[in-house]
């Protein structure tokens, strides 16, 4: 995810600093100016081969559900992770790959695919989703950024003979872990308030050494201990959170198209991207066994709380070097996870226009002080990450990719919405008739009459429909799970 999320702010900074900064501009002159930055980007961006473009899908899902993912091996069992593993792996990259077949060469990104197919309605959904999903992913990654730290903060007071709370006590009148959090918070707050995040996109691209390290020590403590396999938990049917977090650690959807734009050889997408799930369920799958091996009859340590896998691995010198590696990845990332969201969330309300200031502070005092409260009550990182990817994920994985392909084939008459642009558009839109932030496209999708032959209507109404009542399925019980827990 690092690494996408880089080039998104990349690209997000150019257009601030160009477009929407810039006062002197008129509306089209912006929508212009936007269009040429994007077309620039992608136009300038260094083509790669299959292998380049398997391993770049599959290094954006792969990143902080690792350190999760043996911990809920172990606890649902790890026959039953793998199924769970492959059968969302299966749906994510088939509603990938929809996304990619009904993108035309010309649409820079998915919004512009789904505004002329599903109009604007489905595409303010998007976005909204798009801001929920980062927004608890920043949750994810400081929770996780003060358990590291944390971690640390309690080795150093060991050494210095300093007193400290628990990891899971809730104190606030000596050192703790909510102290530990308010006051990087207040750091990554100064950070955050910053438009220009360069030197940070520059420090994110090391953050891959981090992601090896972490796959090398689980599989080597898994190794290790793997005489303990005879005791794992091999099958449950306790696999609802196993499943919200599967959703969310297979989700890319919000970035496949740009990614599949630079592949050299753009026939082979389809196939680029199915071996791209297919490497990571491997990946998942060799982190995930070995991991729940790893724990297998360990307890947690007095420094964790059992919610990711190092709380319960011996603690030494190469386990604080991986947490201090994780801590370095996480710090990177979460600012871009903030710049990105706030961007998107302005574009829905001012589109091309600069934001007040006071607006600027406002929404990123907001979201510093609601993440700081869910690390100080030290909500479960698995619960918050499969709420996301089982309830908001389902717009992203299940109805907008199912309903693209389904209404680019069937329906008698596509939606005609998108001449009034983006979200509270239609004033501009009524005054400047030709200044809509979306050109006027062709509503002809690519020529797919080989691929409705392929099935019957009715067998792939039942098909994708089918797909898209599990993900609702999955959605509701994931929001009814805790309440039985």
């Amino acid at each position: 995810m690092a690494n996408a999320l880089a080039n998104d702010a990349l690209l997000q900074q150019e257009i601030d600093q160009q477009v929407i900064q810039n006062p002197n501009l008129s509306f089209a002159q912006k929508k212009s100016l936007r269009k040429s930055i994007l077309k620039a980007s992608l136009a300038n961006a260094p083509k790669n081969s299959s292998l380049q473009t398997i391993l770049s899908v599959s290094n954006t899902m792969v990143g902080s559900s690792l350190l999760v993912i043996p911990v809920l091996f172990q606890q649902s069992g790890i026959l039953s992770a793998l199924i769970v593993a492959l059968v969302f792996c299966l749906i994510s990259c088939k509603t990938c790959q929809l996304q990619m077949l009904h993108n035309k060469p010309e649409e820079l990104d998915l919004p512009q695919t789904i505004v002329r197919i599903l109009g604007q309605k489905y595409n303010l959904i998007f976005n909204i989703t798009n801001i929920i999903i980062l927004y608890f992913a920043g949750v994810v990654y400081f929770i996780l950024i003060c358990n590291m730290l944390y971690s640390l903060v309690q080795l150093l007071c060991k050494s210095l003979e300093m007193d400290y709370a628990p990891k899971t006590d809730f104190v606030l009148g000596k050192l703790s872990y909510q102290w530990c959090g308010i006051v990087y918070m207040c750091l990554l707050f100064l950070i955050m308030l910053q438009k220009n995040l360069t030197l940070i996109i520059k420090l994110v691209q090391y953050g891959v050494i981090s992601i090896i390290a972490l796959i090398i020590y689980i599989i080597t403590n898994g190794s290790i201990n793997m005489a303990e396999i005879m005791n794992a938990n091999l099958f449950t049917l306790d696999v609802v959170t196993l499943c919200g977090v599967f959703s969310v650690a297979f989700m890319v959807h919000s970035c496949i198209v740009p990614i599949m734009k630079n592949n050299l050889q753009q026939e082979n997408n389809l196939r680029d991207i199915g071996i791209s799930f297919g490497w990571t369920w491997l990946i998942y799958a060799l982190v995930g066994v070995f991991g729940a091996i790893a724990i297998q009859g360990k307890a947690v340590n007095p420094s964790g709380d059992g919610s990711t896998v190092l709380d319960y691995l011996e603690q030494s010198i190469f386990s604080y070097g991986i947490q201090v590696l994780q801590l370095f990845q996480l710090t990177t990332v979460f600012p871009l996870l903030a710049f990105i969201t706030r961007s998107q969330f302005f574009a829905l309300i001012y589109k091309l226009e600069q934001p007040p200031q006071k607006w600027f502070v406002l929404y990123t005092s907001i979201v510093a002080l609601t993440t700081l409260l869910f690390q100080c009550f030290n909500i479960s990182v698995s619960l918050i990450l499969s709420l996301s990817g089982a309830v908001v994920g389902f717009f992203q994985i299940y109805l907008i990719p199912i309903q693209l392909h389904m209404t680019c084939l069937y329906a008698k008459k596509k939606v005609n919405d998108n001449r009034i642009g983006l979200i509270n558009d239609s004033k501009e839109y009524i005054e400047n008739p030709d200044e809509s932030i979306f050109d006027e496209l062709d509503f002809k999708c690519i020529d797919h009459t080989a691929l409705k032959k392929r099935f019957h209507k009715q067998t792939r109404f039942i098909f994708y429909y089918l797909i898209m009542l599990i993900g609702a399925m999955m959605g509701f019980l994931n929001i009814i799970a805790p309440f039985f827990k």
